[in-house]
C-alpha cells in the first residue's frame, strides 16, 4: 500500500478521493479466506438501525469493492419480527430487525460464533482479519471505540459526530495521527458536490469576504422526536448487557462515559430513546446540527471558532426528555466569519442553507447551488423581505449522488485501499464540528459565551471584547 496522503491545510477543501477501478472478488466465501490481503473485514459495533444501512450496504458492495463483514457487536440480543406500525390512526406492516443475532444472522453468521458474534466490543478488535471497524453505537461510545480501534491497528467509519465532547474530538485526531490510520466520520452529505462548489466560488473570489453562514435542522413529529423508536419487552436486563450500554467502566482521558446503574437505572426508553437524555446527547444539536455544521465548515474551510454562544431550551417536548427541542448557536471565527445554526423538533418550517460575503452569496438548493451577486457600492439593493423568490445570478448545477450513504462508503473503501488518509470527513473536521456545538450546547446552559483557546486545545469563559 502506498504511503499515506499528509493531512490537508486547515484552510483547504477535503478533497473527493479519486475513484479506483473496481476491485473484483473471488468466488469463494469469506468463511473460506479470513484475514485473505485482498479483502476488507469490517466489524460492526452497534446493530441498531442506522447500523443495518451500513450493513446492507457493506453486502450490496461485497464483490465490486472486495468488502465483507467480519463480525458483530451489540449489547442486546436483538429481535426479528413483523409488526404494525400505527401512526396518525393508519396502520402499516413493518418488519423489525435489529440486536445482536439477527444482524449475525443477516452477515452469515452462526449466533454461537463466540469469535465474531460478541456484546463486548473489544474482543472484536482483536481479530487480525478485522481491517475496519464501523461505529453506529450511541454518542457516548464513539471517541472510546475509535481510540481503541486505532490502537488495534484498524481503520475507522465512525457515525457522527465523531464525538460528544471537544476533548474526547483531540483525542482521537490526536490518536489518528498517530496511528496513521484512515477515519472518516459518517456526515454523509458531504458526499453532495455543492459543498465543494461553493468552495471553488469561495476560493475564486466570488463572495469576497465571507462574512456569515447560516443553517438550521427541523423536525415536527407528534410523538414526540426519537421516541418514536420501538420500546419492546424483549429489551430487559436479561438481553441488554446494561453495564456495556452506559459504558460507566469505561473513560477517555479520565472522564467516565456515563453515571452507574445506580444513576442511571436499566430502562427501555433510554436504550432505545438515548439521544433524549442528556447523559448521551445533545438532542437536536448532535444529532440534527452536526451535518449543517459540518457541510458550512467544509464548504468555507473554518475550523475551531473563536468564541461561541447559545440558547434554547425544553418549550414544549416536556416527555421525559431533558435536551432542548429549540437551540440556537452562534459562533464567531478569528477569520472574521459568523455562523448562526438552529433547530427545533417541535416545527418543519425550514431556514435556507446561506453563505453570505460582501460581493456575492450562496444558496444551497436541491441539485446545486445559486449564486447572488452584491455590490456594496449600491448600498445593498436585495429586497429585505422575499415577496417572491430572488432570482439568481447564476445557476450551478450538481450531480449528487443518489444513496450518500452508499456514496460514503465507496469512498471510504477506495481511501482504505490507497492509504488515503485525506478523507471527505477526516478527524480534524470532524473534531471542529464537535467543538463547535459542544461548546454551543455549554455556553446554553452556563449562560455564558465560551471561547477557543488555541494553545490549549479546550473551551474557557469568554472575555469581553471580540
Amino acid at each position: 500500500m502506498s504511503t499515506p496522503t499528509p493531512t490537508p491545510d486547515r484552510r483547504r477543501f477535503i478533497r473527493t478521493a479519486a475513484a479506483g477501478a473496481a476491485l473484483t472478488l473471488a468466488a469463494d466465501s469469506y468463511a473460506k479466506v479470513p484475514g485473505a490481503n485482498d479483502r476488507v473485514g469490517v466489524a460492526f459495533l452497534g446493530c441498531g438501525g442506522r447500523a443495518q444501512a451500513h450493513i446492507n450496504l457493506v453486502l450490496k458492495l461485497a464483490e465490486a469493492h472486495a468488502v465483507a463483514p467480519a463480525g458483530v457487536c451489540d449489547v442486546w440480543d436483538g429481535l426479528d419480527e413483523e409488526y404494525t406500525h400505527t401512526f396518525a390512526g393508519t396502520g402499516t406492516r413493518r418488519r423489525y430487525s435489529q440486536g445482536l443475532y439477527p444482524s449475525a444472522v443477516k452477515c452469515g453468521f452462526s449466533p454461537n460464533d463466540k469469535a465474531r458474534v460478541v456484546k463486548d466490543y473489544r474482543r472484536l478488535l482483536e481479530l487480525k482479519d478485522v481491517d475496519v471497524v464501523c461505529i453506529s453505537t450511541p454518542d457516548h461510545w464513539h471517541a472510546r471505540q475509535t481510540l481503541d480501534a486505532l490502537a488495534a491497528g484498524k481503520d475507522v467509519y465512525v457515525e457522527k459526530p465523531m464525538t460528544r465532547t471537544p476533548a474526547e474530538a483531540i483525542a482521537v485526531t490526536d490518536a489518528a495521527a498517530k496511528a496513521n490510520r484512515v477515519v472518516v466520520v459518517g456526515v454523509q452529505g458531504l458526499t453532495d458536490p455543492s459543498w465543494r462548489t461553493a468552495n471553488d466560488l469561495i476560493r475564486k473570489g466570488d463572495l469576497g469576504h465571507v462574512a456569515q453562514l447560516q443553517a438550521g435542522a427541523f423536525r415536527n413529529d407528534a410523538r414526540g422526536q426519537w421516541r418514536f423508536y420501538r420500546t419492546v419487552e424483549q429489551m430487559n436486563p436479561k438481553t441488554i448487557a446494561w453495564d456495556l450500554f452506559l459504558g460507566h467502566r469505561f473513560d477517555v482521558n479520565g472522564v467516565k462515559l456515563s453515571p452507574p446503574p445506580s444513576v442511571l437505572p436499566f430502562d427501555r426508553a433510554t436504550f432505545t430513546q438515548w439521544r433524549c437524555r442528556s447523559a448521551f446527547s445533545s438532542g437536536p444539536i448532535s444529532d440534527l446540527l452536526i451535518h449543517p455544521a459540518t457541510k458550512m465548515l467544509a464548504a468555507t474551510g473554518l475550523r475551531f471558532p473563536n468564541r461561541v454562544t447559545g440558547a434554547g431550551g425544553l418549550f414544549l417536548e416536556r416527555d421525559g426528555r431533558d435536551v432542548p427541542d429549540v437551540a440556537t448557536i452562534i459562533a464567531d471565527f478569528r477569520e472574521g466569519t459568523q455562523i448562526l445554526l438552529t433547530a427545533t423538533t417541535i416545527s418543519g418550517y425550514p431556514l435556507e442553507e446561506v453563505i453570505r460575503g460582501r460581493n456575492g452569496n450562496v444558496k444551497f438548493v436541491k441539485g446545486g447551488v445559486h449564486l447572488y451577486r452584491d455590490d456594496p457600492e449600491k448600498a445593498g439593493v436585495l429586497p429585505q423581505r422575499h415577496d417572491k423568490p430572488l432570482e439568481p445570478t447564476e445557476r450551478f448545477a450538481v450531480d449528487a449522488p443518489r444513496n450518500e450513504t452508499e456514496a460514503m462508503w465507496t469512498h471510504f473503501l477506495d481511501c482504505v485501499r490507497t492509504r488515503n488518509r485525506d478523507t471527505l470527513c477526516p478527524p480534524d473536521l470532524g473534531a471542529a464540528a464537535v467543538t463547535l456545538l459542544a461548546m454551543g450546547w455549554d455556553a446554553s446552559r452556563l449562560g455564558m459565551t465560551l471561547t477557543w483557546d488555541r494553545d490549549r486545545r479546550e473551551a474557557r469563559p469568554a472575555s469581553v471584547g471580540i
